[in-house]
């Protein structure tokens, strides 16, 4: 049979690429090395963006919603910054997934699971996935959505996995309460561990909580610091945490610069579009992975060139966006101390980057007038980079 696409990878990027296609009438095959529900290791923070991209109701999969945010310099000088209104959810990565894959089903996507891909050919009509049990399988196109270090984006594009963060995350089965509870808000810790952050996540009766970090900055030593982040924040006292996962997390970088090769294109952590202020890639995932479908769609009934006008939509909408994400990534990440004093002294700062998150302000925009307020007020910002050296701890 030839499909008009196989989607390699189900996670919210291949998934929504499989209903996209399926619900407009085309044949799909998706195809995933595990079973679906599975644990994901992941914070599992989404903006409230994410509703818009689908056609159908996820609202119950919401565990938490999220008005604000606890921050802390080193787990000291605490600072609430919240919202009237909702900046993002939390879900639990096994069910929000494994719903986007029976959407996918429904709509008439086969699906194939606990099945690994061996090896991929595109021969300029058609591209063909042969699994390690031998069976090949042909399409038109050819959706890449299996992770950082997944087959397509490694071999076919030559991605490097370990251009990435590097976090540890794990789930403790309690709620947060008494007075360190702030109802709607989560907890990122900065400084705590170099060129990242820790975070405390609540959700229905569990917290996620782990750390984040540039791979190449903490290498090995990314399990101390998580340590290091159990003992000192004063949100887990006395808490010991079982089934700790590590993950990569692919962040968009300079040298990302296609997602296209002839009939097969990258969505979500695949061609690392994560962004790398935050590293939010659930809604990326998706709305790449719709994006990548539509184009298939186009070019299969239409006979345009569809995948090209992927890359082109990434180049002038997401890149971009992405770029002045990593610009802010750097400052923050590079002067933890500045950044922080920063915003404790004008939190209106971090409730318009709230802006950002629901979708209402892009990070181009954003990064524009933070760099004009830091140009119109150097002296300010010099007082305020030699105040966070000399006189915080």
């Amino acid at each position: 049979m030839l499909y008009d696409a196989i989607v390699v990878g189900l996670g919210p990027a291949g998934s929504t690429a499989c209903y996209t296609l399926a619900s407009r009438g085309l044949s799909v095959l998706g195809i995933d090395k595990q079973r679906h529900p599975r644990y994901k290791s992941c914070g599992g923070c989404i903006s409230t963006k994410i509703s818009g991209l689908f056609d159908f109701d996820i609202s119950h999969l919401f565990e938490e919603t999220i008005y604000g945010i606890t921050f802390t310099y080193k787990y000291r000088r605490k600072l609430d910054i919240s919202s009237d209104r909702p900046i993002a959810h939390n879900v639990m990565r096994d069910t929000f997934d494994y719903f986007l894959v029976e959407q996918a089903r429904k709509a008439g996507a086969e699906i194939v699971e606990g099945i690994r891909v061996a090896s991929i050919a595109d021969d300029g009509s058609s591209v063909t996935v042969t699994t390690a049990e031998g069976e090949a399988h042909t399409a038109r196109f050819l959706i890449g959505a299996d992770g950082a270090s997944g087959p397509v984006g490694r071999t076919l594009f030559g991605l490097n996995p370990r251009q990435a963060a590097i976090s540890i995350t794990a789930e403790i089965p309690c709620k947060l309460s008494g007075p360190a509870r702030v109802a709607g808000h989560e907890y990122v810790d900065y400084a705590s561990i170099p060129a990242g952050y820790s975070w405390v996540f609540p959700k229905k009766d569990r917290l996620s909580i782990g750390v984040a970090a540039d791979a190449a900055k903490v290498g090995g030593g990314i399990k101390r610091y998580f340590n290091e982040f159990i003992s000192a924040h004063p949100l887990l006292s006395g808490i010991t945490p079982h089934d700790i996962c590590g993950w990569t997390i692919p962040m968009y970088h300079s040298g990302v610069t296609e997602a296209v090769k002839g009939r097969v294109a990258l969505v979500g952590d695949s061609g690392h579009l994560v962004d790398p202020f935050m590293g939010e890639g659930i809604y990326y995932a998706a709305l790449t992975g719709k994006t990548a479908a539509e184009a298939v769609y186009n070019s299969v009934t239409s006979k345009t060139d569809g995948l090209a006008q992927y890359q082109r939509w990434l180049e002038k909408d997401i890149f971009p966006e992405f770029s002045a994400a990593a610009r802010l990534s750097y400052l923050t990440y590079k002067y933890p101390r500045l950044w922080y004093s920063i915003i404790e002294k004008n939190p209106d700062i971090m409730r318009r980057f709230y802006n950002v998150i629901r979708g209402e302000e892009s990070f181009c925009s954003f990064y524009a007038w933070t760099e004009k307020k830091a140009k119109t007020s150097p002296f300010m910002m010099l007082r305020l980079w030699v105040e966070s050296i000399f006189f915080r701890r």
